[in-house]
């Protein structure tokens, strides 16, 4: 059974999840609330749960301001947040599981699921925690506008990259390449797509062809007559027809 604790500071919202976590098909009970971040603070070191469900904006703070206060995470967070841009960013470069407002039964049946094989996951396995690792990347890209690490997954373990040292990422089969501009790669078992989702809509990445995007900064030249397009370190991707005239109304205005 997992136990957990609702930070939110709408009582309404917390009745809602309550309602909602009594259909899910997963063995779990509420062992306490919070109404803000020292009452969620407050709470969670008493009851030490497994799982927190936080709030983003509270009237004391946020969610990201009361997991600053532990010095050591140990529960699983999932957050529930109205949209915000920004926010969902911070979750998505971190690979951290979040619901939007109002919350629909089946993407909380399905965060659930992941996070029940997570806890599973870390009472059968010694090594190293990469939820924290996870976590403290999500907070520091909170922190740090200007500053972006992105959380990849790949088969054996995760690693945590410099967004700005991504020079392209290429499709491989149902996986990804990120290739780094210091000449490394790194093998990620998401698709493209997933990649293309979170670094062409948020920083300056472009889609360039179906099984490729690249780091626009990173741009040495463009070959007309050919549909190259050659980066800084002598490497060359091919621009698809389809979106060449996209990719020269985006470096028109580079």
């Amino acid at each position: 059974m997992i136990t957990a604790v609702i930070v939110d500071d709408e009582i309404k919202s917390r009745e809602v999840l309550k309602r909602l976590l009594q259909e899910v098909d997963v063995d779990l009970t509420i062992v306490g609330e919070g109404d803000s971040v020292e009452a969620g603070f407050e709470v969670i070191n008493k009851e030490n749960p497994q799982l927190v469900f936080l709030d983003v904006e509270m009237l004391d703070g946020t969610g990201f301001n009361l997991l600053e206060k532990f010095d050591e995470i140990d529960f699983k967070v999932i957050f529930i947040t109205a949209y915000d841009k920004y926010a969902i960013k911070a979750f998505k470069y971190s690979a951290i599981d979040y619901l939007l407002k109002p919350t629909g039964i089946d993407e909380l049946e399905n965060v659930l699921v992941q996070i029940e094989k997570l806890i599973k996951r870390d009472k059968i396995v010694d090594k190293e925690n990469f939820y924290k690792a996870q976590i403290k990347t999500l907070i520091n890209n909170n922190k740090n506008a200007g500053d972006k690490r992105l959380t990849i997954r790949g088969a054996a373990k995760i690693e945590f990259v410099d967004v700005d040292d991504i020079l392209f990422c290429a499709a491989e089969e149902s996986y990804s390449v990120i290739k780094m501009i210091n000449g490394s790669d790194v093998t990620a078992t998401k698709p493209l797509k997933y990649f293309d989702e979170i670094l062409c809509e948020y920083e300056n990445f472009f889609r360039v062809s179906k099984s490729c995007l690249i780091n626009l900064k990173y741009i040495k030249s463009y070959v007309k007559t050919k549909e190259i397009i050659e980066l800084k370190n002598g490497i060359q991707v091919e621009l698809s027809r389809r979106r060449k005239k996209a990719f020269l109304e985006r470096m028109a205005t580079e």
